[in-house]
């Protein structure tokens, strides 16, 4: 029978859902309001507190509502970083007071991956002096000239912005001089060994006869800038005379004394440090380590389940290449460069883009980016990484630039993987692709203040190893032999090998206090020896903690969530999806994909 409802009765219910959908409406728009207010807030102050990092992700700040007064280098000092930590503080404080219950998807995601950011940047206060920003492989003292070289210039106010940089260098690098002094005092100061290499860096990166004589890279990429201005009729000849001037002097007689200040303090505290080895050897340094790892790898899984992981891959590809020799004894035999298509860089990222479009989704609505592939300047090669690939601002990605280290002078298919690693479908492809993706979908532009190094780096390494499938296909068409081509098959597995190898002995240096001569056991049993060999591994692997994890773990976890959607998704399943997903979801920690396959 049907439900009589009287006309009161329908009158009043309708009155209660009136009030009752007011009242969420108001709430809903309530949060969003404190959403955008505490995103846009985070956002500007980031980007108004170092111009150096602004310039690199905002190629037009002004369209962000973002119009500093001038360029600002932020300086590290001890009250300073205090203070940085009670704004932590307080915007943990705001976020925690959102409640994203109607927020969209990519919202919700922004509000937890922020909070759960300020989380781990308040709990790295508990270890102040064990971060090491002068690594000899990554630190601040070689990567300022490659940011200060590929500073591009749109404007003349970019220009002014660059000078003003320059001329607070100075200050800039005290403060990681006093910080490495703090360190010392806390008894964490870096080895004698590792000091060092840094001291060599500070004397030698600034050349002070190459910046007299006017061929030192920041002098010869200043002017190269300026003449693009030149082209656009953005400054005159006259004004370019004028800033190359400025910029020389700067040089001359504020960056380089800088360098050689900082120099000179390092070479004062020399002898301070009393670890040669890994973290594990500092007081709570097992701790921190493990903290670093999962800030780094974006994977939370514990230490020992990870190190069961990286034994049961290294077993698998070790089992794998040893079939592979036992069926192909002429393989060592055969020199890799000479056994692939000889062809220029150009050629190789196209046949990758080629064989990749099946299994990879197009860029959203969109042109194909330019793509420059440049040299690293000699005088950077013995301190830069063999390529790397600058990231270009989120609001101008018509322009991308890769370097090659010439220094390790890659060749035949060590280059076509390389390639793949940095451009498509590497780090060009997946930066432009989730940049275009949150353009269109319009996405808070706070999701550029989060890096997550085991999605970028896993990524990267997960389509360099795909990208030896395709050098076999590559091969196949241009009439190679059988064994040239299980040459390449052997060379992906002793990739993994290597890599899966250095991550195990990173978790032991930096986790479990092996020391040398148990590193150097373990590098024997893999046919590596040599102890000026394994002293520099041992040595790189001290001085660039979780670096390496941050590239095979993050490929391992990407290689058991491929497996995990294959097994969820069942005949649904496509390489194409999956890559579509990881692509669109963007740089997270691992458990953001997990939970995803988990809950659709």
């Amino acid at each position: 029978m049907k439900p009589f409802l009287s006309k009161r009765s329908i009158r009043r219910t309708a009155v209660l859902l009136s009030v009752v959908l007011l009242t969420v409406s108001l709430f809903a728009g309530i949060q969003a309001y404190r959403f955008h207010h505490f995103t846009d807030t985070l956002f500007c102050q980031e980007m108004e507190s170092d111009t150096l990092s602004m310039h690199y992700i905002l190629a037009y700040p002004e369209n962000y509502g973002i119009a500093p007064d001038s360029a600002v280098l932020s300086v590290y000092s001890k009250e300073g970083q205090d203070a940085g930590f009670d704004a932590l503080r307080r915007y943990k404080k705001s976020a925690d007071a959102i409640n994203p219950l109607f927020f969209s998807r990519d919202s919700r995601l922004l509000l937890a991956l922020l909070r759960q950011q300020l989380d781990s940047r308040l709990q790295e206060a508990k270890w102040p002096y064990y971060a090491e920003p002068l690594s000899p492989g990554s630190g601040i003292q070689s990567t300022l000239p490659i940011l200060l070289a590929e500073y591009t210039f749109r404007t003349r106010q970019d220009v002014d912005n660059y000078l003003s940089l320059l001329s607070q260098i100075p200050a800039y690098l005290e403060g990681f001089a006093v910080y490495e002094k703090e360190k010392a005092d806390a008894g964490l100061f870096m080895s004698d060994t590792t000091a060092d290499k840094v001291i060599e860096q500070c004397y030698q990166i600034m050349d002070a006869r190459q910046l007299a004589d006017g061929s030192h890279f920041l002098i010869t990429t200043f002017a190269e800038r300026l003449q693009d201005l030149i082209a656009c009729q953005v400054v005159t000849s006259e004004e370019a005379d004028m800033y190359l001037q400025k910029n020389r002097e700067l040089l001359l007689n504020h960056v380089l004394p800088a360098y050689e200040s900082l120099g000179d303090a390092l070479l004062l505290l020399k002898g301070t440090g009393s670890n040669a080895g890994g973290l594990a050897a500092f007081p709570d340094g097992k701790e921190y380590y493990a903290f670093l790892f999962a800030q780094t790898t974006g994977c939370s899984r514990p230490i020992p389940e990870v190190e069961q992981l990286l034994a049961a891959q290294l077993q698998k590809d070790g089992a794998a290449l040893s079939a592979l020799l036992a069926g192909t004894p002429a393989l060592p035999a055969i020199a890799p460069e000479e056994e692939f298509p000889q062809a220029g860089a150009t050629d190789y990222m196209e046949d990758v883009q080629k064989r990749m479009a099946t299994d990879f989704p197009a860029l959203p609505g969109a042109a194909r980016p330019a793509c420059t592939i440049k040299p690293v300047s000699p005088s950077l090669e013995p301190y830069c990484s063999p390529a790397f690939y600058l990231t270009p601002p989120v609001d101008d990605i018509s322009e991308n630039s890769i370097y090659i280290n010439g220094k390790d002078n890659p060749d035949g298919l060590e280059l076509y993987t390389t390639l793949a690693h940095e451009g498509w479908p590497g780090h060009l492809y997946q930066t432009v692709y989730y940049q275009l993706h949150q353009q269109q979908n319009h996405i808070n532009p706070a999701r550029n203040l989060l890096h997550y190094g085991g999605y970028t780096e896993g990524w990267a390494l997960y389509v360099e190893m795909l990208s030896y499938e395709y050098g076999e296909a590559y091969m196949k068409e241009q009439g190679m032999d059988e064994d040239a081509i299980l040459l390449a098959r052997a060379m992906r597995l002793n990739r993994s090998i290597q890599l899966g190898l250095y991550t195990f002995l990173d978790l032991q240096i930096h986790y479990n206090n092996a020391g040398y001569d148990k590193v150097h056991d373990l590098l024997s049993r893999f046919g590596i020896s040599d102890p000026a060999v394994t002293k520099d591994i041992y040595e790189y692997i001290v001085e660039e903690p979780a670096n390496y994890p941050k590239y095979y773990v993050g490929y391992l976890e990407f290689l058991l969530l491929k497996q995990a959607a294959m097994e969820t998704w069942q005949n649904e399943y496509s390489d194409l999806r999956f890559h579509q997903m990881i692509l669109e979801t963007g740089p997270c920690p691992f458990s953001v994909f997990w939970n995803r396959l988990a809950t659709g």
